[in-house]
């Protein structure tokens, strides 16, 4: 079998990850196969005294990065990967649990796809760009629907450790994406794109990675856009968790105390 297609699909928590992912391989069929980046998660730690409610899932240090590669490795080999599965509602993981088989095309979808150890596994890679109001409400909807959350819990998670998660180890990636996609607006037409993309790679006699090449070759570099959060693409996120640990919340953090001469003096 030749090297599968390795598509990875990212974006904020809430903008439609699994979604895009779900639709796409139920369009495809056999010719795809799906890994979510959540089934990764570690288990909870029985022994933590901190409520699973206020454990920063959409923090990297949560995740078995290391092992996700290992598994994508697997499949670009043409094997069979026996991936984990995560029980959001008991916070724990269960390993090998699901049979992932050879296939032409892989979708990966997950927070950090655009990052590395992952990021360079990857032949095609989407960021979903959604509205931050969209994707409160997409997380509100999952996490009430899906698992088990009252109104109030998602809400103080997304305030707490959502938002400013996704300030720091999501949005920087996005420059990093082959495509960055209206998915606000436009979800049933890139729906429609990428799935009529993949039906013509896996009918197609053209080298995948070939074609690949011959496009990124063209590409310039953007260079630093003013206002946009940067990242050097060659960081590797675990390590970046480490100076950015799961505590710190910069955008609920107390404000220093301003200074009146700043807006000039009250004498």
């Amino acid at each position: 079998m030749e090297r599968p297609l390795l598509i990875g699909i990212a974006g904020g928590s809430g903008s439609g990850k699994t979604y895009l992912a779900r639709k796409v391989l139920g369009m495809v069929g056999e010719a795809a196969a799906l890994v979510s980046m959540d089934q990764y998660f570690r288990s909870v730690d029985g022994t933590r005294t901190v409520d699973a409610h206020d454990i920063n899932f959409d923090h990297p240090a949560h995740l078995d990065l290391d092992g996700m590669v290992r598994d994508l490795e697997q499949l670009m080999r043409g094997e069979v990967a026996m991936t984990p599965a995560y029980d959001f509602a008991t916070q724990t993981q269960t390993p090998a649990a699901i049979r992932v088989g050879p296939k032409p095309v892989i979708l990966v979808e997950g927070l950090f796809v655009l990052a590395e150890p992952v990021a360079h596994l990857f032949d095609l890679t989407v960021f979903l760009d959604v509205e931050a109001d969209q994707r409160l409400i997409g997380r509100i909807l999952r996490d009430v629907k899906e698992r088990g959350s009252s109104l109030e819990w998602a809400i103080d998670r997304y305030q707490r450790f959502v938002r400013p998660s996704y300030e720091v180890f999501v949005d920087p990636t996005k420059q990093y994406a082959d495509v960055v996609v209206d998915f606000t607006y436009r979800r049933a037409f890139f729906q429609e794109l990428l799935t009529n993309a993949i039906a013509v790679v896996v009918k197609s006699k053209v080298p995948v990675q070939e074609a690949l090449r011959k496009l990124r070759d063209e590409q310039i570099a953007l260079g630093l856009m003013p206002g946009r959060a940067m990242r050097p693409v060659g960081i590797n996120i675990l390590e970046l968790a480490k100076i950015c640990p799961e505590d710190v919340c910069p955008s609920v953090a107390p404000l220093p105390a301003v200074s009146p001469h700043i807006f000039g003096s009250t004498a």
